[in-house]
């Protein structure tokens, strides 16, 4: 064989064997591709398995809140056929209507309870309640049907006690004395003195005003138009007052501010020219004013309260919720001290 044909052979070999190893390091690199892909593809799956298994713990726990909420549904008979003679009906409205009825009943007997009316009552003495509700249409309120009672008490008293010994004006005055005694009698066996209730409204109990400022909040107003102004009307109708006082009261933080205003906008204020933001107290005296400014300015505005004389005070620092004059000792961030006081007396 000749050396040229040798040389020949020599490097086709070499050229076989560079494109061997070529061809392994391909299918090496399409296998570890195809693993990449099969790993890529087996995380997604597991993604998707564990999102299946949160929405399924979900829709548990959903279907246990919910089948907490039925279950004294179901024990309430009445309550079930209500429910199911609305959802027959297929009318949304209807049922919107039944839920909002349902929600403003239990807000009533809530509001009642808190007067001292219990479920028991309301459910077992309908008729009387239908009674007093009647008697009001009527203009009659429990106060002159005991003051009623008690002048017809009197009188028959004094037919009794030798009337023809006494003359018309003396049988009046004595009829008038043994009704305002009765009366008072009354107020203090009901209330254990003669004076109205103190409403009490401190930022503990939820009432807050924006930190260091005169402005309320929005629940602090929308409370102040409704349970607060139902309260003062029944205590205004009960112990026949008709002014209100607003005492704003501080804790005993100092107010770092600067100059007060409260001289020049107040009246501004108090007429309705300005907002009670405007209003920058500079010490506790002239804050307690301002919130109370605040408060009186909602419940004047309220057309239930248009007899009472509505007049802001302020109590500062000095006087804590015990009614008695606080010490002056730094004690700082004090929620309960931090309040509004609403007393109602008569007029002079």
């Amino acid at each position: 064989m000749m050396p040229g044909t040798v040389g020949r052979q020599t490097a086709s070999y070499r050229q076989g064997l560079v494109l061997g190893l070529t061809m392994a390091e391909l299918m090496l690199l399409l296998v570890f591709c195809l693993l990449i892909a099969l790993g890529v593809a087996l995380a997604t799956e597991r993604a998707k398995r564990d999102d299946a298994i949160q929405r399924l713990k979900n829709a548990e726990l959903a279907a246990a809140s919910q089948q907490a909420l039925l279950d004294p549904i179901k024990r309430n008979t009445r309550l079930v056929e209500l429910v199911e003679r609305t959802v027959e009906s297929g009318s949304v409205r209807d049922i919107d209507e039944f839920w909002r009825k349902l929600v403003d009943s239990e807000e009533i007997v809530e509001a009642l309870e808190r007067q001292g009316v219990s479920r028991t009552a309301l459910r077992e003495e309908g008729t009387y309640f239908a009674k007093m509700q009647q008697l009001h249409r009527n203009g009659i309120n429990p106060d002159q049907v005991t003051r009623g009672a008690a002048l017809a008490s009197a009188i028959d008293k004094l037919l009794v006690d030798s009337p023809a010994a006494r003359s018309p004006e003396e049988l009046a005055a004595l009829v008038e004395k043994s009704v305002s005694a009765s009366k008072r009698q009354d107020d203090h066996d009901r209330n254990g003195h003669t004076w109205p209730p103190i409403i009490n409204l401190s930022e503990a109990d939820g009432y807050f005003f924006a930190t260091r400022s005169a402005e309320l909040t929005a629940d602090f107003a929308a409370k102040l138009r409704t349970a607060v102004v139902d309260r003062l009307v029944e205590i205004g109708r009960s112990f026949d007052v008709d002014v209100i006082e607003v005492i704003g009261h501080t804790d005993e933080r100092p107010v770092a501010s600067g100059l007060s205003n409260l001289d020049r906008q107040l009246s501004s204020v108090m007429s309705g020219a300005s907002d009670v933001g405007l209003l920058q107290p500079a010490d506790n005296a002239g804050l307690g004013l301002a919130r109370a400014v605040a408060v009186v300015k909602v419940l004047s505005a309220e057309p239930r309260l248009s007899a009472f004389r509505i007049l802001p005070l302020s109590g500062a620092q000095l006087v804590g919720t015990d009614g008695r004059l606080t010490r002056w000792d730094e004690r700082g961030d004090v929620r309960e001290l931090r309040r509004i006081e609403i007393r109602m007396r008569k007029s002079n």
